[in-house]
């Protein structure tokens, strides 16, 4: 049985700023991992939150992804639950993209993630 203290938790991470500049190109950020990634062994990732800016009037395609597996975000500042297959102790990073048609370079800063994990069968009721 794992005590209460390593059943669940969270981190936080940050990334640099990411320019976005050819059309039709993925461009992606440096990855945001925990600072004590081995200690999350078998945790899984139950919610991830995430912020960034862009300057006023610009827009992304924007998904955050672990490995292969992507999230599409609507918005630069959200929630929302983790694919099941997310591990805590696993390194994510964003992706971007300019919308169809733009041509203009877009900047993407203030890159964050906050990952809320649990133990596998770990309830989810807080």
């Amino acid at each position: 049985m794992v005590p209460a203290c390593l059943a669940a938790g969270s981190w936080v991470a940050n990334a640099p700023s990411v320019t976005v500049a050819v059309p039709g190109r993925v461009a992606s950020s440096e990855a945001l991992s925990p600072a004590h990634s081995s200690r999350l062994a078998g945790r899984q990732v139950s919610e991830v939150s995430w912020r960034f800016r862009l300057p006023p009037g610009q827009a992304l395609r924007a998904w955050l992804c672990q490995g292969s597996e992507c999230l599409s975000l609507t918005s630069s500042r959200g929630r929302r639950s983790a694919p099941m297959s997310w591990q805590a102790g696993r390194p994510l990073h964003f992706r971007f993209q300019l919308p169809n048609g733009q041509r203009r370079a877009v900047k993407a800063e203030s890159l964050q993630v906050i990952v809320n994990y649990r133990s596998p069968g770990a309830s989810s009721a807080k």
